[in-house]
């Protein structure tokens, strides 16, 4: 039983650690129709095009609250980091200063401290005096070997790593009293089993346990350990009650796991994509004369939004009309939509006139990065034609990128700057094949 906690605990603070960063994902693939694709004309409008070009960029908002609360975060794991690895450094900083023999096969650190016997890694760690007055009774040694040859400090450290990196969840605290009272118990079972007098060494624990001290990172005795170690000297479980609690307790975590990881979803529900037009009011983005950013993304989104079906795609806009809408409202809205995909709408500008093509964006800092950035190779592969050249990908922490719990992507549709883009670009034939090209992006 003893040796199944040790293991169940240990698997358990894994498997916690491991099953949030993957993720199955089963779909039906639904064919499908379009009807609603617009015709296009087959003479393209050209508007008038003055030359001068405007550059106007959106700063990023900087959310404050945030960024204190990583430095906060930092700087205690880093106090955290340096309080471990000096307290490890404290113990076996001692065997360079100590005699240092080999007894039974065991490592004897000899201190001359006073100290009962502990043990640390490969070492058992005792008083000089003591050891060679043979001070030092057989049990002791038998339940320290124990734990140096059941690697208990592997553990011990495991644990102390993750409460340093997440010293905000106080439930690791009891896992490491969990995992250590458990180590004195597999400690425990050893001795009782090689030396066959349980009331001996329970007297034994008591005439030691008023001159223990408390030593980090190793066992140690104290009152509340103590007593439940006495206790579970004498208790008898049987073998069926053990197999029971034993699956119990696989059962009850495979269980917690089956309610809470899985988000069934109806066959049928729809995929959800937002579709977000850059700018916006007094935010106008790029401009070439009287043409710009703000206008053109507008009606491409909602020529996106009338060839949609209804049936297998909701495509929501975060705007409809030319208003404007802050950075962090268009974040909010977003994760409270929860889509499948955001895909922000811009127009890229050049000071160099022969700059041209479609550019896409992604953030690192997004947890669906990987599969924000194979969206984005494919929507640019599919927009991309003989009027539209194709451009990179690119990695950039924009706020809207970065701070979307979904996939989210920026195309950079064409250089308004570029006169042959900008040509395309401005004209409704250019702007319905771009977005019938979305639409069939979107429906893949």
């Amino acid at each position: 039983m003893f040796r199944f906690n040790r293991y169940f605990l240990l698997v358990s603070l894994l498997f916690s650690i491991v099953i949030p960063f993957m993720s199955f994902e089963i779909q039906q693939d639904i064919p499908i129709v379009y009807n609603n694709a617009i015709p296009f004309p087959t003479n393209t409008d050209h508007l008038p095009i003055q030359t001068e070009l405007i550059n106007i960029n959106t700063e990023e908002q900087t959310n404050y609250w945030l960024l204190l609360l990583r430095i906060t975060y930092g700087l205690i794991t880093l106090i955290l980091s340096y309080r471990f690895v000096q307290n490890i450094h404290k113990i076996t900083s001692k065997a360079k200063v100590s005699k240092i023999i080999v007894h039974q096969n065991i490592r004897m650190v000899l201190l001359l401290e006073e100290t009962l016997p502990y043990s640390f890694w490969n070492s058992i760690y005792m008083n000089q005096n003591d050891f060679e007055n043979g001070l030092i009774e057989q049990e002791l040694f038998t339940h320290e070997i124990a734990h140096v040859k059941q690697k208990h400090t592997l553990d011990v450290i495991f644990i102390e790593v993750l409460k340093t990196l997440f010293w905000f969840n106080p439930i690791f605290i009891f896992y490491k009293k969990a995992i250590q009272l458990n180590h004195e118990f597999l400690a425990d079972e050893n001795v009782i089993a090689s030396h066959n007098d349980v009331y001996l060494y329970q007297n034994l624990l008591l005439n030691k346990f008023n001159i223990s001290q408390p030593i980090y990172l190793t066992s140690n005795l104290n009152f509340l350990s103590t007593k439940k170690r006495l206790i579970m000297m004498t208790k008898i479980t049987s073998k069926t009650k053990a197999l029971m609690m034993q699956s119990l307790a696989v059962l009850g975590l495979l269980t917690i796991f089956l309610i809470l990881a899985f988000k069934p979803l109806p066959l049928n529900s729809k995929k959800t994509i937002v579709i977000d037009a850059g700018h916006g009011g007094e935010d106008i983005g790029a401009q070439i004369g009287a043409e710009q950013e703000k206008k053109i993304v507008e009606n491409i989104a909602n020529k996106i939004n009338l060839l949609n079906g209804k049936d297998e795609i909701e495509i929501i806009l975060l705007r409809k009309d030319d208003s404007f809408i802050q950075l962090s409202e268009r974040v909010s809205k977003i994760n409270k939509i929860n889509p499948s995909l955001v895909i922000s709408l811009h127009i890229n500008s050049s000071k160099n006139l022969n700059e041209n093509g479609i550019n896409a964006y992604v953030s690192k800092q997004n947890a669906f990065y990987e599969e924000s950035k194979e969206k984005a190779e494919n929507l640019v592969d599919k927009i991309s034609n003989g009027k539209l050249a194709r451009g990179e990908v690119k990695d950039a922490n924009y706020f809207v990128l970065k701070n979307s719990k979904c996939p989210a992507l920026l195309v950079e549709i064409g250089y308004l700057s570029n006169e042959n883009d900008r040509t395309y670009l401005i004209s409704e034939n250019g702007q319905n094949e771009i977005a019938n090209k979305i639409i069939e992006f979107i429906k893949i």
